[in-house]
This record gives structure tokens, C-alpha cells and sequence, in this order.
């Protein structure tokens, strides 16, 4: 018997059980990897909190948990839970002010207003310095939060008060009387506690629960780290824990799946930057039909990746010249040189290039009279300076000078936005809305959606999922120090 059980270790159970063992708690950690970290292997670590001691430091004095709020909830669309992002923003100074005493270093860039999402009206957003030689690269910065947090779980673990079971996956919630009691997991393995935290992230890696919850999409191609497969949504909804927001479910732009078939990309290295705000685009965006669907210029990220959803297979390409290859903007790959994208399109696997614009839709699987045609209209309104009809503003310029490229991007999985319905104290809730006795949730688990609607709000899911996980661990130790012994 221990006091706490959290199932998990990533970016909301490492917290967690950190915070519960330094106050005195005996925890036991279930991780399906055989090391802990969870996504923070991958994320970006982006992190956002109003009023944070780092804002200070650069003269950022005019912020605030009520402004934080409120741009949440506008960029969320009003689809967040407007509970969960209060707890979240009140806790999120907090949260980045304890991993700044615990040595975290800032990126000196940040705080910043990130522009790969819809902007925040304040610069609220940091992630971790980049190692030298590394600064383009903007996904895997959530490694600066791990190893600032290892020292504390060795710490922990050391003393006895943290004890890990790694490589080992959660089977089953036991449940008497009603009341959460325990795990059952592989191994056979059996852990009795009175409180359970789930913190097992999404299901970004499986593609059964997300066709489940996300209703009517294609096949998922993803970044999620390969131990987010649901198990914590899956062992919860079998004791009764509602799960909603998978509705809400949103995708990334940019994302390339280089190998295609695998359902995997790697937002690391292969990914785009599609942001007006950051490179002003001299491509289009076109459907499987060859039509344009969406104002490439637009700083509404949001609308922007929402119309891929009304797209045939919710794929896209981008297409192209060899006057944009070799202009300032060129739509290259993270890290890619323009000869590499040549010699790839030349390959013909995930990226094509043609003499003329029907032959590169041949190759791309892309309707070569829908393209054909696409372009010619875009070229004429150039030419006459008539409006764009999807609203792409700016000055343009032809796409005329072949050959021609179109570079294949799939609606790519991020994050996943369904999970469990948790209340403000991070109870497990069933399906009347009740308290599930025992059982509670923190990070992915409970769903982007929960604290960021059909967006992607800068910064509210990696600190969401810090924060809960410290909150839980505080009120969990307490919970539990009456039926502790004295020291």
C-alpha cells in the first residue's frame, strides 16, 4: 500500500509524484517506456503563464491572469473549459517560476508572442534554450523541462519515496465500492492506493482510438511519442469516467510524413513552416481535386487549419515554382537546402517537380485539370490585379517558371483534444457529471480541448499539464498525510 499511485510519467505524473514525495508522500509510478519523459521528448516546451517572474526580469510588468484568460478563451474560440483554464493560467506563473529557481534556462528570445498560433495579446510564451548549432530547431525543447526535473525524480527515487515501475503498462483501475482502489498492470502486477492519478498522455499513437474519437477522419499520421496510445482513457472509461472533446480535434499544418504509409512525422526536422506571420508564402495550396481551399496569407491560423478538415482525405499540397525554390521565402523543409529539396522531388516520394503543371499533378496524385486550371486563374488575377476570392493579400507573383513542385502534407496529429472529463479539482468525473471516488487526471489525458477548444492556444498543454500534476501532488500528500506514520 502507498499513499498515491500515478500512472504516467511524463509531463503532468513526473510533477506529480515529485511534488507528492517531497511532501512526504509514498509514491509509486507506472511508465509504459523503459525510461520517463513521456512527449516532453518531442514537444516543443512551450510554456505560457501571465505575470511569471521571466516576464519581470525583461520588463514585462503589465500582464495578468485575467488577460491570460480572457485571450485563451477568444483564441480558443470559447470552446475551452473555462474552469480548467482558470485553475491552469492561476497556477501557470507559479509553475514557470518553480522551474526557473530549479535552474530551467530561458530561451533568450523569450518571453515572446509565439507566431506559429494564433497570437496571445501579451509575450507570455517560453520554451528552453536550444543547445548550440540547434537554434532552428524548434520541436524537442521540452527536454530542458526533464532534465531540469530529473535531479528532483533521482532525488526522490533515491530516498525511497518515488518508486518507479518503468517498462510497465497499466492493464486495469481496480474499483471496490465504488471507489477507485488501485491498479492492476502487466507483469501481473498489483498496486493499492486511496488516490490514483492518470497522466498516461493522449492517443496521438494509436490510430483505433483516434478513429473512435474523432469520428469521420483519415488515417493518422503523427508526431505523438510512441507510448501515447489511450491506456489511461481506455482503463478510465471502463470504470465509468466520461470522455468528451474529441470533436474538437484540430490539426497541424507543415507536418511531412517523408516515408509515406508509416503514419509518421517528425516535426523535429521534416516540417514547414507555414505561418504568414513568419514567411510570407510564394506557393498554393491546393486539395486532391487541384482547387485552392484556404487564404495562404492569413495570421487566423486557427481558420486555417480548420478548413483541411472539409477537405477531400484532409490532405493538401503545396505548389509551386522554381522561381520560389530559388527566392528568399522558399517553402523548404526545416533544416532542408534547396538542392535537397531538388534531388527529393526528383525521388518523387513525398515531393515531385515537372516540366509543366499537369505532369507534376500526375506524379502527385493530384487532378492535373483541377490544378491546370487552379493556376491559370491565380496567374490572370495577378495580372489584373483582381481581388483573391479565398483573400490572400499582398503582392504575388506568378507561378509560371517550371519546373513545377508539389509537396505532399498530411493532416498532421499533434496533439489529440479528447480525454477525460475532469472538475476543477481534477476529479474524474462519470457520465452524470459525478466524481469518480479515487481517480483523477492531469495533462494530455484530459484532452487538448479541455484548455485550448479547437485551437492550438500557445502554451496550454504543456503548462496545463505541469501545473495540474503540481497541484495534485500537493493536495494528494495532504489528503494522505493523516494515515501516514510519523517520520
Amino acid at each position: 500500500m502507498v499513499d498515491l499511485i500515478v500512472v504516467g510519467a511524463g509531463t503532468a505524473g513526473i510533477p506529480c509524484a515529485i511534488v507528492a514525495a517531497q511532501a512526504g508522500a509514498t509514491v509509486a509510478v507506472l511508465e509504459k517506456d523503459s525510461q520517463i519523459g513521456g512527449t516532453l521528448h518531442v514537444s516543443a516546451g512551450h510554456m505560457s503563464g501571465a505575470g511569471s517572474r521571466r516576464q519581470h526580469d525583461v520588463g514585462i510588468d503589465d500582464d495578468t491572469v485575467d488577460r491570460h484568460f480572457d485571450d485563451v478563451m477568444r483564441l480558443s474560440r470559447g470552446e475551452a473549459d473555462p474552469v480548467l483554464v482558470r485553475v491552469a493560467v492561476e497556477e501557470a506563473p507559479h509553475t514557470i517560476d518553480w522551474l526557473h529557481d530549479l535552474g530551467f534556462t530561458f530561451d533568450p528570445e523569450t518571453p515572446t508572442i509565439y507566431l506559429g498560433h494564433d497570437s496571445y495579446s501579451r509575450a507570455r510564451t517560453v520554451w528552453h534554450a536550444a543547445p548550440a548549432g540547434m537554434e532552428l530547431i524548434p520541436m524537442g525543447r521540452a527536454l530542458g523541462i526533464l532534465e531540469t526535473l530529473q535531479p528532483l525524480w533521482d532525488e526522490q527515487v533515491a530516498a525511497g519515496r518515488i518508486v518507479p515501475y518503468l517498462a510497465t503498462a497499466l492493464a486495469t483501475l481496480i474499483v471496490e465500492n465504488g471507489a477507485v482502489v488501485g491498479v492492476h498492470a502487466e507483469g501481473p502486477l498489483e498496486l493499492r492506493a486511496p488516490h490514483t492519478v492518470i497522466a498516461t498522455g493522449g492517443y496521438g499513437s494509436s490510430p483505433e482510438l483516434f478513429a473512435e474519437l474523432t469520428p469521420g477522419r483519415p488515417r493518422l499520421v503523427t508526431n505523438a511519442w510512441h507510448t501515447a496510445t489511450g491506456d489511461g482513457i481506455v482503463a478510465a472509461r471502463a470504470v465509468g469516467a466520461a470522455i468528451r472533446d474529441g470533436e474538437k480535434h484540430n490539426y497541424r499544418l507543415g507536418m511531412i510524413e517523408i516515408e509515406p504509409g508509416s503514419g509518421r512525422g517528425d516535426m523535429r526536422k521534416d516540417f514547414v513552416n507555414l505561418s504568414a506571420a513568419v514567411r510570407r508564402p510564394d506557393e498554393i495550396w491546393v486539395n486532391l481535386r487541384g482547387e485552392r481551399f484556404a487564404d495562404e496569407t492569413t495570421h487566423d491560423i486557427t481558420s486555417q487549419e480548420r478548413t483541411l478538415h472539409d477537405q477531400p482525405e484532409q490532405r493538401f499540397w503545396l505548389v509551386f515554382d522554381e522561381a520560389a525554390v530559388e527566392g528568399p521565402q522558399a517553402p523548404l523543409p526545416l533544416l532542408w537546402e534547396r538542392d535537397r529539396l531538388r534531388v527529393a522531388a526528383d525521388a518523387g516520394v513525398f515531393v515531385w517537380r515537372d516540366a509543366t503543371l499537369g505532369g507534376v499533378a500526375a506524379k502527385a496524385g493530384i487532378s492535373a485539370a483541377g490544378l491546370e486550371r487552379t493556376v491559370a486563374g491565380y496567374n490572370a488575377r495577378i495580372a489584373c490585379g483582381e481581388a483573391d476570392p479565398l483573400g490572400r493579400s499582398g503582392a504575388d507573383r506568378p507561378i509560371a517558371t517550371g519546373p513545377f513542385y508539389a509537396l505532399a502534407l498530411p493532416a498532421g496529429v499533434l496533439i489529440t483534444f479528447g480525454g477525460i472529463h475532469v472538475d476543477g479539482q481534477l476529479r474524474a468525473l462519470d457520465g452524470a457529471g459525478q466524481p469518480i471516488p479515487g481517480l483523477y487526471a492531469a495533462g494530455e489525458v484530459v484532452g487538448g480541448g479541455a484548455t485550448s477548444g479547437i485551437a492550438f492556444c500557445g502554451g496550454m498543454l504543456v503548462t496545463p499539464a505541469l501545473s495540474f500534476g503540481r497541484i495534485l501532488g500537493r493536495a494528494l500528500a495532504a489528503a494522505a498525510s493523516p494515515a501516514r506514520p510519523p517520520a
